[in-house]
């Protein structure tokens, strides 16, 4: 059975926006109608179902992305609307969003992260069913974080996906039970979904080192992330672990400062692993790193960035499969089409 394409109503009086962010949005697997004009989008809306709108706020001088806002909420109160505006400061645009536009992205819009944007909202909407089965929030995860963070920096392909394998495998040693299991292997999926949130998402492809500017506003994405998951019963015990995932041993890491055990012990299994792939992928600004160096170098932390305990068990499962597992982010990237950016 074939699963429709989401339908994204896309509306903007720039024919050349029009056409870039279309032929990105079709070819992220969106089925596109296009308007120049927020008439033309009302009678869109009056007329066809979407389960999206993307919307110019300002329309020859004035600020008229408000009528297509009010359309999409009186007549298709489930779709997903997103705004884009020129205007930084524009009260309009933050007044819409209060009255219900989803978000909003300053032009020039990027329109991979307009797909990301787009496939982050619909999947947030599909999650918020409290009737919503495990799997199938296992499911949402996957393609959420897929479509968002891996399509915005494609060295991250497969880094959710990876973690969760070496989270399941820690957890059989560890001794935790199934429903924790379960739980950890889903925060180590979306452990990084926070970034999406993140104000600006160059930093995530910057090639050097951050600014302690740009670091502080990083190290917002674990609260994040267990923020914007939301509120299913299922999910409970994943936020906690995705808050923690950076978090130390020692109490020196972030954002709370928590320390020993009094972090969960999946979240100090999800902190080693998280480390490991995270050192083994080649990322914009560094190589991956030789299976030596990743040892020597969860070795020294022992006791400090990690319980001293599950770094040991972890160091036991690399005598078997660090190797294979470090060339495991380059298959990913292979596998993803992204080869070309190494």
């Amino acid at each position: 059975m074939t699963i429709p394409r989401p339908s994204v109503l896309l509306v903007d009086d720039e024919p050349r926006t029009l056409e870039l962010l279309g032929q990105v949005l079709e070819r992220s697997g969106f089925d596109l109608s296009l308007a120049s004009s927020p008439g033309s989008a009302v009678e869109l809306l009056r007329s066809s179902r979407f389960d999206a709108v993307v919307t110019d706020v300002v329309f020859d001088g004035w600020s008229e992305g408000g009528l297509v806002l009010g359309a999409a909420r009186e007549h298709q109160p489930e779709a997903v609307v997103i705004l884009m505006t020129g205007y930084p400061a524009l009260e309009a645009a933050v007044a819409a969003v209060k009255q219900g536009a989803t978000d909003y992205l300053q032009k020039p819009v990027d329109p991979v992260v307009l797909a990301a944007y787009l496939h982050r909202s619909l999947k947030e909407r599909d999650m918020s069913s409290p009737t919503l089965a495990f799997k199938d929030l296992v499911d949402i995860l996957t393609s959420m974080v897929a479509h968002t963070i891996e399509r915005v920096d494609p060295y991250t392909a497969g880094h959710g996906s990876r973690t969760r394998k070496y989270c399941r495998m820690m957890a059989q040693r560890t001794g935790l039970d199934d429903a924790t299991r379960e739980r950890l292997e889903l925060a180590g999926i979306a452990h990084d979904y926070g970034k999406i949130y993140l104000d600006d998402l160059s930093f995530l492809t910057k090639k050097g080192p951050l600014t302690p500017e740009e670091y502080a506003a990083v190290q917002k994405h674990p609260e994040l992330g267990a923020k914007k998951l939301g509120h299913h019963p299922h999910l409970k015990d994943v936020c906690r672990y995705v808050a923690e995932h950076h978090e130390k041993w020692d109490g020196s890491g972030y954002p709370k400062q928590t320390k020993g055990e009094d972090i969960s012990l999946a979240g100090r299994i999800l902190g080693v692993v998280e480390v490991f792939d995270s050192l083994a992928t080649k990322r914009s600004y560094k190589d991956g790193w030789e299976l030596s160096k990743v040892v020597e170098f969860l070795k020294s932390e022992r006791g400090r960035h990690f319980d001293p305990a599950v770094v040991d068990e972890f160091l036991v499962l690399l005598e078997s499969h660090g190797e294979d597992w470090l060339r495991a982010p380059q298959k990913d990237r292979e596998a993803a089409g992204v080869v070309a950016a190494d």
